[in-house]
């Protein structure tokens, strides 16, 4: 043991000489976190507090904590108006942003609920509509909002949470276990709520720090580490994180403490009739103490059991969705109902490999899941279509890499969800936002033929007239053929818009493509007083439907169209009004880009342009720019908007050479 000791403590990574830290640093912290983090009665308390305050004496730095809300104390930090942040979970999104410390607490994520609720919880969980509070941001509320069978009301903090039980605005509650029983022991609430160990699961907290002071990061994990040797993290973490046990321990002391009287009496008794009871009391003495360690081990393997076997139940086999768990080698470790159901499995789908089963290959192919497993690549969600029973259904399916707690890669994570009524209700929304683009077209359309025709009948009528003037002959032959074309190319084009071919991949020009659907809105632009500038490569090209690329363009260049009649209604100045297109390569990706001087968007606006029936326009449906979005995801490309409100919006279509 001693051996051990010396062997850990050589191998402690020693701050560095050259290390330089500030005198002070300000540190954010929510204080609605008790007992990791507080504010009672004005002072600044908790485990996390003292922590950090330790580290600081050790290394003459003083730290200034302000109390602030979890978003708030992210958006400074990233912007390096604060040094750092305690008590952090972890977050995908800051992840390259800011820097994170090793886990200053490990704690446990429980159900909190009213003791007369728990039976129908235990028993309607995931069957049964219930109203959940849940922390927002949270590990449990990004796992809720996928579920539908749950409602929740969204906190902003765990002290909240106990109060949406208090005014029975939740079911429920999902919070972090030694939270909730500190809560509960400062409030006296025992009598009222419980903690339902059929639900638990891991959760870290961290200090975050601003992305350059990888000095403050190195001293503090290092300082962690010599504290957990020394034992001073460990008094620490008792002291602030055992308030319910010892609640606990003071009940069972305080029943020992009347068992002793009536024993003392009895002893006493005993000790006059004979020598021999005495041994008898020491007998018992030695059994109680194995019976108490021995209950002691139970009880931690049946918290053990539980938590493999409930929490994979309430989960798993409660999600409306198909999930199969995939390890390295992409053998089948995992299946529920809905997944076993699906793919005909079986009860022995364990051990067998992935492409066993037709459709798995179909999904996770073509170096998919190598890419998932190997290389932590999320697979973009996508839609399969399988037939069921002599019927036609469309699944929506992601692959997702699996992590252990140190975040190492064991294997792959598969839910699949049916969506064939979505998407019928989809394909008939995009029917009718494509009747309003054809409405607009038609109405340009109608009055570019009208000149042609027109040229064609006053040279008919002048025909009897002027049939022997051979200037006239040789201007009919060479004018009327012309006019006719340019009809028939008009109508063409809008034929092949209305009524395209089937839906088929093929090599598509963007020149091509583009002209096209120039040729369908040019009556449009001119009707509009609205100046077109192309820059276009004529010999770039991609692999997509060429009916739904048509409609994506056609329909950002009517978005642009509004904008700018938009913009003429309400802003009372004279400007030249323009839509660029412009097309290039980069890497690997195709480019094209929209940009128009209209109306713009503001902030708010720019981050709900991709909600259904969310529009800013009085006649608008809400219907387009999603449409637009699901149609440029099925041909291997992405869309992104840009805009600044009265100036400018431009769209940015990236598409993957395939």
């Amino acid at each position: 043991m001693i051996n051990s000791f010396i062997s850990q403590g050589i191998s402690i990574e020693r701050t560095p000489k050259k290390i330089v830290l500030k005198k002070e640093y300000v540190v954010a912290f929510d204080p609605m976190e008790p007992p990791l983090q507080f504010v009672e009665e004005g002072v600044i308390k908790g485990f996390n507090i003292e922590l950090l305050n330790l580290i600081g004496q050790k290394n003459n730095v003083k730290f200034i904590y302000v109390p602030m809300t979890k978003k708030e104390s992210y958006e400074k930090l990233v912007n390096k108006k604060i040094d750092a942040v305690i008590g952090m979970r972890f977050d995908k999104e800051y992840e390259n942003k800011i820097r994170y410390t090793d886990s200053i607490g490990e704690y446990s994520v429980c159900i909190v609920a009213p003791k007369t609720k728990i039976k129908s919880i235990k028993e309607g969980f995931g069957n049964e509509d219930f109203i959940v509070g849940v922390e927002k941001g949270s590990s449990e509320y990004n796992y809720l909002k996928n579920m539908k069978k749950v409602n929740f009301n969204i906190v902003f903090d765990q002290e909240s949470l106990f109060k949406l039980l208090e005014l029975e605005r939740a079911d429920f509650a999902i919070g972090v276990q030694e939270i909730a029983e500190y809560i509960m022991l400062e409030k006296n609430l025992y009598n009222k709520y419980e903690t339902m160990n059929s639900y638990t699961a891991p959760v870290s907290y961290y200090i975050g720090v601003s992305y350059e002071n990888e000095s403050l990061v190195k001293v503090i994990n290092g300082e962690l580490k010599n504290l957990k040797i020394n034992g001073s993290y460990e008094n620490l973490f008792v002291k602030w994180n055992k308030s319910a046990e010892l609640e606990k321990e003071k009940q069972m002391l305080q029943n020992i403490k009347t068992i002793s009287y009536v024993s003392l009496i009895l002893v006493l008794i005993l000790l006059v009739i004979s020598i021999w009871n005495i041994q008898l009391k020491k007998i018992v003495k030695d059994k109680t103490a194995k019976l108490r360690k021995i209950n002691k081990e139970l009880e931690e393997k049946i918290i053990e059991i539980r938590n493999n076997n409930e929490l994979n139940s309430i989960i798993c086999e409660s999600s409306p969705r198909c999930i199969t768990i995939f390890d390295r080698d992409r053998k089948i470790t995992f299946m529920n109902k809905n997944s076993i159901n699906l793919f005909n499995a079986g009860d022995n789908f364990k051990g067998k490999d992935a492409y066993y089963y037709p459709i798995m290959e179909k999904i996770i192919g073509n170096g998919v899941f190598e890419k998932t497993v190997f290389e932590n690549e999320a697979h973009i969600t996508r839609e399969l279509k399988i037939n069921l029973n002599g019927r036609e259904e469309y699944f929506r399916y992601t692959l997702y890499p699996l992590l252990d707690y140190q975040k190492n890669n064991i294997g792959a994570f598969l839910t699949m969800e049916e969506c064939t009524k979505e998407k019928i209700l989809r394909e008939k929304s995009l029917k009718k936002e494509k009747d309003t683009a054809i409405a607009t077209i038609i109405a340009g359309i109608a009055h570019e033929i009208r000149n042609p025709m027109t040229a064609i009948k006053t040279y008919i009528e002048l025909l009897p007239l002027k049939k022997d003037n051979e200037k006239f002959r040789e201007q009919i032959v060479t004018i009327v053929p012309k006019e006719v074309e340019r009809v028939n190319r008009l109508i063409e084009n809008l034929i092949d818009y209305i009524k395209p071919k089937a839906n088929s991949i093929s090599e598509i020009n963007l020149y091509d493509i583009i002209n096209s659907s120039m040729l369908l809105l040019k009556p449009t632009f001119d009707k509009n007083s609205i100046k077109i500038e192309l820059d276009i490569d004529t010999t770039l090209s991609i692999k997509g439907d060429p009916a739904q690329i048509k409609q994506v363009l056609i329909n950002i260049l009517l978005n642009s169209i509004d904008a700018i009649n938009e913009k003429k209604e309400k802003i009372d100045e004279k400007e030249d009004y323009f839509i660029k297109i412009k097309n290039y390569a980069f890497e690997e990706h195709r480019i094209i880009e929209i940009t128009d001087n209209g109306i713009g968007m503001t902030e708010k606006e720019l981050k709900n342009i991709y909600e259904v029936f969310y529009t800013t326009k009085a006649k608008g449906t809400g219907l387009g720019l999603p449409l637009t979005k699901q149609l440029i995801e099925k041909n291997n490309g992405n869309l992104f908007v840009e805009s600044e409100k009265n100036k400018f919006t431009k769209f940015t279509i990236i598409f993957e050479v395939i």
